[in-house]
């Protein structure tokens, strides 16, 4: 019973990682974190059940396209709202990501409705793996996936040109303008990525359960890990999220389901009185 706990505390955990890792980028190319990313994850796994239900399309291309949906709607805030409010003060940008997750989960809630929905079933959901531990192919592909984004995000920060652009306006903005670095451009990738990060979660945990608008709740579970990763190490919050899964699965060995959403509040609680700076924080460069 255990082992098949902590596979599934792992599984979970994959997913935190990637949303906290969606919430680590955008706060390093702006220096804010965005409500917005909860609403990013429901628009994603929404799509991913448009696509993979009465499209017809196969899993991949229904992952595609909700990143792909998703990606162009960041862009979309992005020029339409936080470009316009790069100079703004930091509470005013705070309350504008809030404000766009609401218009975000409405417009969802008006063209989906309240119900609930599900992924057509799946050879994915099938056991490829039946002894010690039962593990499906969809979960195996969660587990992947989200090594595969922070190796993919430390490839970006360390030998892209925008890449090195975020690295910079996070240790001195104005140093980083004077060598020609666009604040805007920059904020804009950041804010995009951020997005797309957040669908690539939704599309891969949408077969895992039902969705419903409930689902950007996952928005406090990536903040608990990003906040162990102190916002800055890409490893660290992966890590936070597999402690963060596995501590969730354990938990509920001896304590009712209903109390598990307190553990991501706890652990940030924890985590900022212990270290503020984060479990792997203290600098203000990306950790890669």
């Amino acid at each position: 019973m255990i082992a098949q706990l902590l596979t599934s505390g792992v599984v979970s955990g994959s997913i935190y990682a990637l949303i906290g890792l969606g919430l680590t980028v955008g706060f390093k190319a702006t220096d804010l974190i965005t409500f917005a990313q909860g609403a990013m994850v429901l628009l994603g796994a929404y799509v991913g059940v448009l696509a993979a239900g009465p499209l017809a399309l196969s899993y991949g291309w229904a992952v595609v396209a909700s990143v792909v949906v998703v990606t162009i709607v960041g862009w979309v805030c992005d020029r339409l709202v936080s470009q316009r409010l790069v100079d703004a003060p930091h509470m005013t940008q705070v309350l504008a990501t809030l404000a766009i997750a609401n218009v975000i989960k409405g417009c969802i809630t008006l063209l989906w409705g309240n119900g609930s929905h599900a992924f057509p079933p799946s050879g994915r959901m099938q056991a490829v793996v039946s002894h010690p531990v039962v593990v499906t192919g969809q979960q195996l592909v969660v587990v992947a996936c989200s090594f595969l984004a922070m190796a993919l995000l430390s490839g970006f920060f360390s030998f892209t040109r925008w890449g090195a652009g975020m690295r910079a306006l996070s240790e001195n903005r104005i140093g980083a303008n004077l060598c020609g670095v666009r604040t805007t451009k920059v904020f804009s990738i950041g804010n995009t990525l951020a997005a797309a990060l957040g669908a690539f979660a939704g599309a891969l945990y949408a077969p895992l359960t039902l969705v419903d608008p409930s689902l950007d709740a996952l928005l406090v579970k990536g903040f608990a890990v990003a906040a162990i990763g102190g916002l800055t190490s890409l490893p660290g919050t992966v890590i936070g999220g597999l402690l963060l899964g596995v501590c969730e699965s354990l938990w509920v060995a001896v304590l009712p389901a209903l109390w598990t959403p307190v553990l991501g509040y706890a652990f940030i609680i924890i985590v900022l009185l212990v270290k503020p700076a984060g479990l792997f924080g203290g600098s203000t460069k990306i950790k890669l």
